[in-house]
């Protein structure tokens, strides 16, 4: 618990870093900078444990859910800087709907009549943070909605991957793909940044890696069930930070939404681990 309370610490101060640098540095530098010191923040385990931590049969896999990733950052950033922290942070819930939504559509998962109507009240949830019709539709909404739609395909994937692979083996390759990927798509964007600039781009990148280390921990270490509500915190600190550093005034119909597109994802998140528990119990006898 004390894992997943950190580490939504470090997202939404994160999101609030890259808000704050994206007025001097194009977010998909700051994408290129965040991924190249998460490199070299993973590199020296490899030296230190040997290259049998990376060893893999999935390259494919991986470099699929590589290049993928790395357009849904580069877009999320980009986004990111456009819209309040808070609607930022109430979109991002809506993953594991389309995670759901993706697997259902091409994947021929099976979803009963519970999970469907907890994806209709979550695409509620987006419709009442967005409000088409009521307010017009901003392009950084419009970008992190595609953003998460990407993710929520990484999502896939990393499923698929964690069944052979480590959290450790991801993430090295996650970030070895996501270097040149965003070098590339940041040279027309490109501007060289002073020492400063660069140490808070180190400091970016320290926490996102904490994050996403202290976030597996989290879900390793205690039941899904436990620990998921502690998730919506995150949506508690990107209003407090966005309030504070960016006088980005609360909005109570975009909370709302961030509360029901998450009340949706967490029911869809904790059901799928119910039913596989009971997929797997059979086993265990037989065993």
């Amino acid at each position: 618990m004390i894992c997943i309370l950190i580490a939504t610490a470090c997202f939404a101060g994160m999101n609030a870093m890259i808000r704050d640098l994206a007025r001097t540095v194009s977010p998909v530098e700051i994408a290129f900078f965040r991924s190249l010191f998460g490199f070299f923040l993973l590199a020296p385990f490899v030296w230190w444990y040997g290259r049998g931590t990376i060893h893999t049969k999935r390259f494919r896999l991986h470099a699929t859910r590589g290049v993928v990733h790395a357009m849904s950052m580069m877009i999320f950033f980009v986004g990111l800087s456009l819209i309040p922290l808070a609607a930022t942070s109430s979109l991002e819930f809506a993953a594991p709907l389309m995670a759901t939504t993706i697997a259902v559509l091409f994947l021929g998962e099976v979803v009963r009549v519970r999970r469907l109507a907890a994806l209709a009240v979550g695409y509620v949830g987006v419709l009442i943070v967005v409000r088409p019709g009521l307010v017009e539709i901003s392009v950084g909404q419009i970008l992190v909605l595609i953003s998460v739609a990407m993710w929520a395909g990484c999502q896939l994937m990393i499923r698929e991957l964690s069944k052979t692979e480590s959290a450790f083996t991801q993430g090295f390759y996650m970030v070895s793909f996501f270097t040149p990927i965003t070098f590339v798509a940041a040279l027309p964007f490109w501007t060289w940044p002073d020492l400063e600039t660069v140490l808070i781009l180190f400091v970016l990148a320290t926490i996102a890696t904490t994050g996403t280390w202290l976030y597996g921990e989290a879900f390793r270490r205690a039941e899904m069930s436990a620990i998921l509500p502690l998730e919506s915190t995150k949506l508690i600190w990107a209003t407090l930070f966005g309030w504070v550093f960016f006088t980005e005034a609360p909005d109570p119909i975009t909370l709302l939404g961030g509360a029901v597109i998450f009340s949706a994802a967490a029911y869809i998140t904790v059901r799928e681990t119910q039913l596989g528990r009971k997929v797997q119990v059979p086993l265990e006898v037989v065993d």
